[in-house]
């Protein structure tokens, strides 16, 4: 695959017929969703990098793969909000210039699509990728990272605790005193980070006795960013 056939995915998932048929499967039960894609399995043909989910959706009782088809729905319904097009997917070829790691890239989106456990997280990935290749906020680097710490999100408080600990850095970088900060700070250190603890968008205690962090975790840079430019576009 090279990048004028990647440019050429890309619009067959952003065109007018496939944005119908997306917005449709995000709204439908796992059982309809089985029942509609067997229908429609020329259109899923069309789309190269996910050809391979055909053969598991003729078997009617797939629960797998129509969890993977909502998800999905929900990861290129968020890049379709963004008005993302075959033209934006140019940059993805200008930042990497490597037709085979481009072509890693965007299979391991789709990989990491079928392991996530919701469709939020998918939400998350779609929204990661615009920002990526179309605002160029996140570098490469920083994209194939946040692909691994989606999926060490737990699922359902995860985000949750992510936003205390944004909200935790924004009062600590606010506190006018150092007095302030202490109080700051022995509220922040009660907040539980065992659901984001493999995320790696925390900075974790490690025995120092820093103001801020001092008992507790504290959000990091990465962790900043994913939640101002993503989650807290999406989620909340």
């Amino acid at each position: 695959m090279n990048n004028k056939k990647n440019n050429s995915l890309v619009s067959k998932l952003v065109s007018n017929n496939a944005k119908e048929f997306w917005a449709d499967i995000s709204e439908m039960s796992l059982d309809n969703v089985l029942e509609t894609v067997a229908k429609d399995q020329e259109l899923l043909r069309e789309i190269p990098i996910i050809k391979w989910i055909c053969t598991a959706i003729g078997v009617k009782n797939s629960i797998q793969s129509a969890a993977f088809m909502k998800k999905f729905s929900s990861f290129i319904g968020q890049v379709n909000l963004e008005s993302f097009t075959g033209n934006d997917m140019a940059l993805l070829g200008q930042a990497v210039d490597v037709p085979s790691v481009t072509d890693e890239i965007i299979e391991n989106t789709m990989v990491y699509i079928d392991r996530y456990h919701n469709e939020m997280k998918a939400k998350l990935l779609g929204k990661l990728f615009v920002e990526t290749f179309k605002f160029k906020r996140f570098t490469i680097r920083e994209y194939n990272s946040l692909l691994f710490s989606i999926e060490q999100i737990h699922p359902f408080e995860g985000l949750e605790t992510l936003k205390e600990f944004y909200d935790y850095k924004i009062r600590m970088d606010t506190a006018s005193s150092e007095e302030d900060k202490r109080s700051v700070w022995t509220k922040g250190a009660e907040i539980d980070f065992q659901s984001l603890a493999m995320s790696g968008l925390l900075r974790l205690p490690s025995g120092g006795s820093y103001v801020g962090d001092l008992g507790g975790a504290f959000i990091n840079d990465k962790g900043v960013k994913f939640y101002e430019f993503v989650v807290k576009e999406v989620a909340h």
